[in-house]
């Protein structure tokens, strides 16, 4: 190797690392979601009192930590991932500060500590994500 030639990298990638992470808390906020002791309540379920839950919105969280452990098998599909997933969840985040109809509201509820939960992780995915994709022919990462 000479002075010239970029040093090879070793180990997985940082996007991997992150994508990882990411996977583990949607994991771990799901599992927190379908425990009964921690999402209970009289009224509208919330987890530690502030997040809105239900049960098809701990079923999108533990199927994003699932898809987002198995795509850090390699850096590339882990960046693509973050892009993908950040664009979904920033959509949900701007779709919950619209009036949605009540059939709408009760399966995906969104108060406002987790509509600006999924506009910050989503932009946080975003970035992430978009930071690792190749920029165009001939340039790898």
């Amino acid at each position: 190797m000479t002075a010239t030639e970029p040093e090879a990298r070793r180990g997985p990638a940082p996007v991997q690392g992150m994508g990882m992470l990411i996977g583990l808390l949607f994991l771990v906020l799901a599992a927190l979601e379908l425990m009964s002791g921690v999402a209970d309540g009289g009224g509208p379920r919330e987890l530690f009192g502030v997040f809105a839950v239900s049960g098809p919105w701990a079923l999108t969280h533990l199927l994003t930590g699932a898809a987002a452990v198995f795509c850090t098998r390699s850096s590339r599909l882990a960046a693509r991932f973050l892009v993908a997933a950040g664009g979904v969840y920033t959509v949900a985040g701007l779709a919950g500060l619209l009036p949605l109809p009540d059939a709408v509201s009760e399966v995906l509820p969104m108060n406002n500590a987790g509509v600006c939960l999924a506009l910050g992780l989503g932009t946080a995915m975003l970035i992430l994500g978009a930071g690792w994709l190749p920029h165009g022919p001939g340039q790898r990462r």
